[in-house]
This record gives C-alpha cells, sequence and structure tokens, in this order.
C-alpha cells in the first residue's frame, strides 16, 4: 500500500512510479492508500520528491504462494456464439480453449464507488497457463486500460482474484475462444452509464468492443456512426460464421437506419476498413421518436440460442407527433404458449392491436402498419424459466401530418364497421 501526498501541485511530474513484474509503469502525482500486487520477480516503488514537499508512507505484505480458492472450471469453443461471462467478485477459474484462450474486462455500469472499484481490479491477475505458477500476462487493471485482449500462449488461462483485494463487483471479465477474435487488434470492454462517444481505428487491422447486460435486461441505444468502414453488431461475440450477426452498417447506411435498440446479454460491435466514431446509449431504449427511422425490433434472446429467465419483454415507441408505423414479422417463437402482441395507439385511441400465438400465427413477411403516437410490442410466455427463440421484426417510423393520423383511424374505424354488417 503506498501513500504519496505533496504539500502542492505545482508539478505534473510524477511523484510515484509502479513498476510492475512485466516492466508496465503506473504514475501518480497524488496517491492515498494505493495498493498494489507484485508476484516474482517483483517490482519497483520509485518515490520522487520532484520540487515540492512529499509525504511518502508505504506498507508491504508478502505471501509465498498464490491460491486459487475454489476455482471454476470453464470450457470455450470457437463454435461459440455466445462468450463467457465471469463475475469479477468471484472469479476464480480456470478456462480451457479449442485453440487459444481470449479474455478483455468489461467494467461496471455504476458510478457509485467506481473509481475505487476500478482500481481494486489491479488484484485479479491473469496467467498464461494451468496455474498460479504461470507466466502472468497482468492484472484485470491492466487489461482493462490496455484496449487489448489478453490471450493465452496456449489452451488454458487462470485468472486469480488475490483475497485481500477491495470489492471489484459489476465487473465481468469475457472470456471467448481466440479463434473469433484472431482478427481483431484493438478490442475492449465498455460499460458505464451513460453515453459514449467510442473511437474505434480499424485501419490497419478489426476494431472492436463488447458491452454486457445480466438476463439482457437493459438494451443499449446506437445512437450515430461517424467515419469509415462497416460496423458489424452482433448479439453475443463475434463469429467465423455470422450466425448471431443482428446488422451491418456502412458510411451510406448510417442515416435512416439510426437510432437502433441493442438487444441480447452480450453485445459486441466490430469495424473493419476504416476509423470511426461509435456513440452509444448504454443504458438507451431508442424509444423516443423524432425522426424517421427504419430498422428493427428484437426479444433480448434472439440468435442468442440462452435461456433467459423472464415472464414479459415489452418495448415501446413514442412519439410527440403521429408517425406511420409498418410492422413485418419475420419470425417468432410461438411454442409452448407464448405469444406476440403488436398494438398501435393514437391519443390513447385504438388504431391496431393483434395478439399472435401458436393458434393464430403471424403470416410471415407481411407488412402491417398503422398511424399512432405510440407503438407497443410485448413477447411473453407463461413459463418464467423456459427456453425462447424469440423474434426478429423489420420496421418503419415515418413522420405523417395531424390530419393524415385522423383520417388513417376513421378510415381503420369505418372498415371494422362495414365488416361488421355483413
Amino acid at each position: 500500500m503506498v501513500t504519496a501526498i505533496p504539500s502542492s501541485n505545482i508539478t505534473s511530474a510524477p511523484i510515484v512510479q509502479i513498476i510492475d513484474f512485466n516492466q508496465k509503469v503506473e504514475n501518480f502525482q497524488y496517491a492515498k492508500y494505493e495498493e498494489f500486487y507484485f508476484i516474482a520477480p517483483g517490482g519497483r516503488i520509485k518515490l520522487s520528491t520532484q520540487s515540492t514537499n512529499v509525504t511518502f508512507q508505504f506498507s508491504v505484505q508478502w505471501f509465498s504462494n498464490i491460491t486459487v480458492y475454489q476455482p471454476t472450471f470453464l470450457n470455450v469453443s470457437a463454435s461459440d456464439a455466445q462468450p463467457s461471462i465471469v463475475d469479477a467478485s468471484y472469479v476464480n477459474c480456470l478456462v480451457t480453449a479449442e485453440t487459444r484462450a481470449s479474455a478483455i474486462l468489461i467494467p461496471l455500469n455504476s458510478n457509485w464507488d467506481r473509481a475505487d472499484q476500478i482500481k481494486n481490479l489491479r488484484s485479479i491477475l491473469i496467467f498464461d497457463g494451468p496455474d498460479g505458477n504461470s507466466t502472468c500476462l497482468g492484472s484485470a487493471n491492466q487489461l482493462l486500460n490496455s484496449n487489448r485482449q489478453f490471450v493465452s500462449t496456449g489452451k488454458t488461462l487462470t485468472i486469480v482474484k488475490l483475497r485481500l483485494g477491495g470489492p471489484t463487483y459489476e465487473s465481468h471479465l469475457l472470456i471467448q475462444d481466440f479463434e473469433n477474435t484472431k482478427e481483431i487488434g484493438e478490442y475492449r470492454g465498455v460499460g458505464g452509464p451513460n453515453t459514449r462517444s467510442i473511437v474505434m481505428d480499424a485501419s490497419k487491422q478489426a476494431s472492436a468492443f463488447s458491452t454486457y447486460s445480466y438476463i439482457g435486461s437493459s438494451s443499449e441505444c446506437l445512437l450515430n456512426i461517424k467515419g469509415t468502414g462497416t460496423l458489424e453488431v452482433y448479439y453475443g461475440g463475434r463469429t467465423e460464421s455470422k450466425s448471431n450477426l443482428i446488422a451491418s452498417y456502412s458510411e451510406s447506411s448510417n442515416g435512416i437506419n439510426l437510432p437502433q435498440t441493442i438487444r441480447g446479454v452480450v453485445r459486441t460491435y466490430v469495424l473493419t476498413g476504416g476509423i470511426a466514431t461509435v456513440q452509444i446509449d448504454l443504458f438507451g431504449f431508442c424509444g423516443m421518436l423524432t425522426s424517421n427511422v427504419a430498422g428493427f425490433i428484437t426479444s433480448r434472446e434472439y440468435k442468442t440460442n440462452l435461456t433467459l429467465e423472464y415472464s414479459n419483454d415489452s418495448q415501446i415507441y413514442d412519439s410527440i407527433r403521429p408517425f406511420k408505423y409498418t410492422l413485418n414479422v419475420q419470425t417468432v417463437d410461438l411454442s409452448q404458449n407464448k405469444s406476440l402482441y403488436l398494438s398501435i395507439t393514437n391519443n390513447k385511441a385504438n388504431v391496431f392491436n393483434v395478439v399472435y400465438n401458436s393458434s393464430n400465427p403471424p403470416m410471415l413477411n407481411t407488412v402491417l402498419s398503422g398511424v399512432g403516437d405510440e407503438m407497443t410490442v410485448v413477447y411473453s410466455s407463461p413459463d418464467y424459466y423456459s427456453k425462447k427463440g424469440g423474434f426478429y421484426i423489420d420496421f418503419t417510423a415515418t413522420k405523417v401530418k395531424e390530419s393524415a393520423a385522423k383520417s388513417y383511424g376513421f378510415i381503420v374505424i369505418f372498415a371494422i364497421l362495414w365488416i361488421g354488417l355483413f
């Protein structure tokens, strides 16, 4: 533990340098109870007063070995579309890959105690091999700051959280087979409660980032893409087969296709052939419409092959002024009493609603439309624990005049009354 407090902040030069066992350096102009972990062959602490008075204090604790307490065993394969997620709070595990193991760190989403918890990631060490005697690739904190993946030289990777380390709640390690990520150079985990602008440089090698939502309970909004190249979005990790590819965007297709709600548990964005800034709202839902859009709507488990525990998955799109919505159901799992509810309302008056189930399935690739200021999609299952195949709907929303909305509502009502007379 290191404390170094200068009497003034007149210098920008570091007063503390931490050089670890891999010769990686951290610089500090101020340090208060900072904890660092060195393994053989050790590390160095360099202290300097620079041009001011500095109060130094440090303490050292020594342990003869690293014990992996109650490890879990994790297997990953090149055929896995969904990466494995390991909670950083209970991280002790041995990973065995089909080819080589890849790891990135997705930091916590909460702002509460965020800075300290990011520092505490220093207590998680990643070893290139089957145990703590293998070569250490670095800490989870270094992994996060590197914007690169840690990759084993063989098939095994060992991850250890030292018992003295502080809390690392809500951060997660994302583990997958390197066969699926070998084309990616810059690769980072992204977390946080706010809108983020992520600069991706794929001018020489593919660039990627991944996000995570427990059981897909929160969505995120892909707001904007500025730059060059092609951005692919996967529900899960990048795969050679592209079986879980959900969308692809190029410079010419960004306009009307964004913003777009992204679901799934792990979401991976891969840029190739350019440099771009990708703007996402990590806890956003693109449900408030202000301009024309042509996109898609999916359930949270679509293309993931995961069993997610929930009964109802609701998505609502609304606007201040009316929009003409078109809905085109491409696929939906209605087995085991699942249902899909679609509704359009205008000024709280019903324009269109339908419930699809196994007795009343939708006609796929058929366009439904209505004009209103709110559209609702609900996917339901009576069995909370059942496996769900989910759904995919192409949709558009186009601004219309108030008078058009009233006329459309009248036509729908008239048609219903006319049918009722015969």
